[in-house]
């Protein structure tokens, strides 16, 4: 009976024993498992601390350089755009003008010439050379419509229709048309596309009607008086 307590008792110790070694080496795994979760920690928390600061850093600088460099393509884009834009806008406005001075210029030249034909042609009617005169004020006329000098265009017309046709006959008029091109018929008609305000039909329909009244030949012609 004794022997059999003493073989309980010692077998209760061994198993005591092992269950306090366990007890231990569980307590040893969680400690050294604790102290590892510090150390993993830690090490995380400088990470977090440290690196992750310089990554955001390191993005944030990358991201301005490629925002930065985006930007300063843009502007060059956009002033490259703005160039042409500019060009382009100078380039019409300077050939508007350059436009509007020859306009002007073709108009003070066409002013010229004709003050140059009425006088002259005022010259021949004094000389009596009727035809020479009509000629002359045919191009007077020509030039004051495209120089707009209406004033003096209104002269031009009744000096023809005054003191050129009756003295003239159909074939002298014609001549003149055909070997020096003073086409007084063609000057009627211009004249009647720039009159949009109808202030020359009078004189028109009067020098067409003159016209028609005109001997045919010259030798058709009454003889004039000599002066």
């Amino acid at each position: 009976m004794k022997e059999t307590l003493d073989t309980v008792k010692t077998i209760y110790q061994q198993t005591l024993a092992d269950y306090i070694d366990i007890i231990q080496k569980v307590d040893a795994f969680y400690n050294s498992a604790w102290d590892k979760l510090i150390i993993i920690g830690s090490v995380a928390f400088v990470i977090m601390g440290v690196a992750v600061p310089l990554i955001v850093q390191w993005y944030q600088r990358r991201t301005l350089k490629l925002s930065e460099e985006l930007l300063k393509k843009d502007i060059s884009e956009q002033v490259k755009k703005i160039k042409s834009e500019i060009i382009e806008i100078v380039s019409v406005e300077i050939k508007t003008q350059f436009g509007k001075y020859e306009t002007e210029i073709k108009k003070l030249n066409a002013s010229a010439n004709a003050k140059t034909f009425l006088i002259q042609g005022k010259l021949n009617l004094e000389k009596s050379y009727h035809q020479l005169a009509l000629g002359d004020i045919v191009s007077a006329s020509f030039s004051f419509i495209e120089s707009d000098d209406y004033q003096n265009l209104q002269i031009a017309l009744n000096l023809i229709l005054s003191d050129c046709l009756p003295h003239l006959s159909k074939e002298e008029i014609d001549d003149l048309k055909i070997n020096i091109n003073r086409d007084l018929e063609l000057l009627i008609t211009n004249l009647g596309k720039a009159d949009d305000r109808g202030v020359f039909q009078t004189v028109m329909q009067d020098i067409r009607l003159k016209i028609t009244k005109l001997p045919k030949t010259i030798q058709e012609k009454p003889q004039e008086k000599a002066k």
